[in-house]
Parts: structure tokens; sequence; C-alpha cells
């Protein structure tokens, strides 16, 4: 970075999805940075996440201590410095770090406090980690979105952990023209104040689907999504009824 940082910065990687992560338990962590760079956290993860003057990651990950109940607890930012509640796979490098680092940590179950509550993770005998993500729900079957070119695009609107506007689609031969809708849709006055991600899944058998996110506060696709492959795996287990799918991202 351009800018020297009185704090250390990982960077970690979950299924391509890339995260800034910065063990912020000191109490004085945070402050001193901000004091460093005269800038408010948003801008800050603006900086760190900069593809240029940053890392060059999708989000900005603060480790803090955890409140009763939580081995630590999290603040989640985009890299245009916007919040999120909720992400899979950096709760999955969030585990892994925590595991790896802290060291006070009781079991291979971890317990956290995000944006969207409690999340558990498991730390598995290979090194990986399994996350328990939100309790997915539909809060909104079928809606249709208007678009400047004034044609309708309809979507189910769920929620797993964060909104996505998931749509099946039958390839991704033109993700150029679905990018641009989805840059379009993510923030349609329907959706205010929040917006939403855009996922788009194709089935490819039974059981098998493969899907892209466009992430609001990203603004394009992302190599992977964990609330997104949730978001598709819900949509395609609704219409199929199957209740094991495999989501293959991107």
């Amino acid at each position: 970075m351009n800018h020297f940082l009185p704090v250390k910065i990982t960077k970690m990687s979950g299924a391509g999805n890339t995260f800034a992560l910065i063990d912020g338990r000191s109490s004085s962590a945070w402050g001193d940075v901000e004091k460093h760079l005269g800038k408010s956290r948003p801008e800050i993860a603006q900086l760190i996440c900069d593809k240029v003057l940053g890392v060059a990651t999708d989000g900005l990950l603060i480790i803090s201590n955890g409140s009763e109940g939580f081995d630590f607890d999290w603040d989640f930012y985009n890299s245009d410095g916007s919040t999120a509640e909720m992400c899979g796979n950096a709760a999955r490098c969030a585990a892994r770090f925590c595991w790896e680092t802290l060291g006070n940590l009781e079991s291979a179950n971890i317990r956290f406090k995000t944006g969207a509550g409690l999340v558990t993770a498991q730390v598995l005998g290979d090194g990986k980690i399994r996350v328990k993500m939100p309790e997915a729900k539909v809060i909104q079957g079928h809606i249709e979105l208007e678009t400047k070119s004034s044609s309708k695009e309809t979507f189910m609107l769920v929620n797993t952990g964060v909104p996505h506007l998931v749509q099946k689609i039958h390839n991704f031969s033109d993700s150029v023209k679905l990018k641009d809708m989805a840059r379009e849709v993510r923030s349609h006055h329907d959706l205010q104040p929040a917006g939403a991600n855009v996922t788009f899944y194709a089935e490819e058998v039974p059981g098998k689907i493969k899907a892209v996110t466009f992430e609001r506060g990203v603004e394009d696709y992302t190599l992977a999504c964990g609330t997104g492959a949730v978001a598709a795996a819900l949509a395609n287990s609704l219409e199929t009824k199957k209740k094991e799918i495999e989501v293959q991202m991107p």
C-alpha cells in the first residue's frame, strides 16, 4: 500500500472471494488507523480494498473481542465502504484466521457475531472450515422489476443473511448483458434503501447448478459468493424439490 498503516493486514481468499482482515481486538487498533489516516472506517475500507492503492480485495473484515457467548465479533465492509450483514466466504476466512492465530478458542466449534446475528463455524479435520449459514428466507417468490429498456425481469427475492435477487437462466453465453442488467436492478427503486445482490444460475444437470453473483458494494461479479450460492441452491431446490444441490461458482 502507498500508505503505511500501524496495523497488520492479512489477505485471505475463500473460494476466490478475497478479503483484507485486521485483528482489531486491541482497543487502540482502529483508533490508531483512523488517527493515522484521518479517515472514517468506510473510507479506510475503500483505501485498503483498492485495486491500485490497496491490497485489491472484495471486502475488509475487522475482528474484535467477542460479546458474551461469542468467540469474536466482526465488522464487515465491502470494497466501496458500504457494510454487509453477512458474507459466507468471509465467515470461513474469519473462522480460519481466529482458529490459527488467536489461540484462545476452546473447541473446533466457533461462534461469532455478525450483522446477521450468530454464525457458527466448524474446523474440519483437513483444516477446511464449514459454516452454518443463517436461515435462508424467501422474501418474495415472484418479483418483476422494470428496466430502462422497458422490459420486465422476473426474480425471486431471498435473504440468506443478505438480500439476493435470483434469476434462473439457460446459460451464461451473454454474461456482459447479464452484468449490465444486474448493475441496474441491484439498486432498483423497489428494493430501496438497501438494494440487493443479484445471482444468476443455470441448471447443468438435475442437482447441479452453475451460478454467479453480482455483489452490491463490489459492483461487479465476484469469483465466489457464499450467500449467493445458498440463494441459488434455495431457488433451484424450491423448483426441483431436490434437497441437495451442488453449486459451481462462477
